[in-house]
């Protein structure tokens, strides 16, 4: 849903280094001037600041987070002041929504602040709750065209993901060198949605769909861990879990390698998420996308071994996902570099390099971004 035309709502996120300066500039960026010293929103609309990750920001020598003081003054006094020549702003018509992780940041919002907020807690989903969530989003979407047989093993299907989703949680934890190891709601979502790219002709059968969500689980589980020993636990969790929950499952077929879905398997500019089963078919799609790529940039002499082949594939499949961002990981010289050029060549994306130097500051970002 959205908000009606009476209303505006503007997300601000918190970071550590979130200051009271930059706070008020995005507070006022929507504003505009109404009589004498008052600002609002345009017209006779409402606004709603949504402020994500309130106890986030640094606490200051005097146990004084600044942009915390910025918003307790304007909900006590309904002003704040102009920084450049210090004159008041009667500031109207606007709300605030906040949300803070306990787990992160700083444990205390003072009291003065709080109490202008009514408090409460949203416990994490029960089974039940995310059953009823993930059971909904995938059986709209397989309602668009699927086979009968596909659409029955919804349910089957979620009950698989939220258990190895727990056994991923309890068995794969942070540590010092793995402080990545963080899975969350966040992972069984990017699960759900790379399954709602495939279309009907990609599943045609409930084991196509098997293998499509396996396939997507190791993508977003196992792509973050680090050594031989996690990633042959993962796979015998994988397996125990497919063997458990999927019903009817033909084992030598679910997980026959290679189990790769892209959005170039039918060629480069048809953009379609489909399955690649052999290897000889994917090195061919790929030599052609160096071709191509070699022809208006500078050369690129890559020699297409398997794992190179699935790395493009993975970084591929990121960067054709709404707000995709990938983070590579690897010593120097290990092909990052290229790799992501010619992923993002097949999906048609310019890339542009940020070189950092000495001195290299947000202003020089922004410079660089725009």
């Amino acid at each position: 849903g959205s908000l009606n035309e009476d209303w505006l709502a503007v997300s601000v996120p918190f970071n550590f280094y979130t200051t009271s300066d930059m706070l008020q500039s995005i507070l006022e960026k929507p504003l505009e001037k109404k009589a004498g010293r008052n600002y609002g929103p345009p017209g006779s609309k409402k606004i709603i600041y949504f402020i994500d990750d309130m106890n986030m920001p640094e606490v200051d020598q005097y146990y004084t987070c600044q942009p915390h003081t910025l918003l307790r003054q304007h909900l006590d006094y309904k002003h704040w002041y102009d920084r450049q020549k210090l004159t008041l702003k009667e500031i109207h018509n606007c709300q605030y929504v906040s949300a803070m992780n306990p787990t992160a940041g700083s444990f205390t919002i003072d009291t003065r602040l709080q109490r202008h907020f009514a408090v409460f807690a949203v416990s994490f989903p029960g089974i039940e709750a995310l059953e009823t969530i993930y059971v909904g989003i995938l059986s709209q979407h397989l309602a668009e065209g699927f086979p009968q047989t596909v659409q029955k093993y919804t349910s089957s299907l979620v009950r698989g993901a939220l258990e190895l989703h727990r056994r991923i949680t309890v068995s794969f934890l942070p540590t010092a060198i793995k402080f990545h190891y963080i899975f969350n709601l966040r992972d069984l979502s990017n699960i759900f949605q790379a399954i709602l790219f495939a279309k009907p002709d990609a599943i045609k059968t409930h084991h196509d769909l098997i293998r499509l969500y396996l396939h997507e689980s190791e993508r977003v589980y196992c792509d973050k861990l680090v050594d031989r020993t996690d990633i042959d636990m993962f796979t015998k969790l994988q397996r125990e879990v497919a063997k458990k929950s999927f019903d009817e499952i033909d084992e030598d077929n679910a997980f026959k390698k290679p189990n790769l879905y892209c959005h170039f398997a039918l060629g480069v500019g048809d953009p379609k998420y489909m399955p690649i089963d052999n290897w000889t078919h994917l090195q061919k799609l790929l030599n052609d996308a160096l071709d191509a790529y070699n022809e208006l940039n500078a050369q690129m002499n890559l020699v297409l071994f398997e794992d190179a082949m699935t790395h493009i594939c993975r970084i591929n499949r990121i960067l054709e996902a709404p707000r995709g961002n990938a983070l590579l990981i690897g010593v120097g010289g290990s092909g990052k570099q290229s790799l992501a050029r010619l992923a993002a060549s097949i999906s048609s994306l310019e890339v542009f390099q940020i070189t950092l130097r000495k001195g290299y500051n947000i202003n020089d970002l922004k410079t660089d971004l725009g």
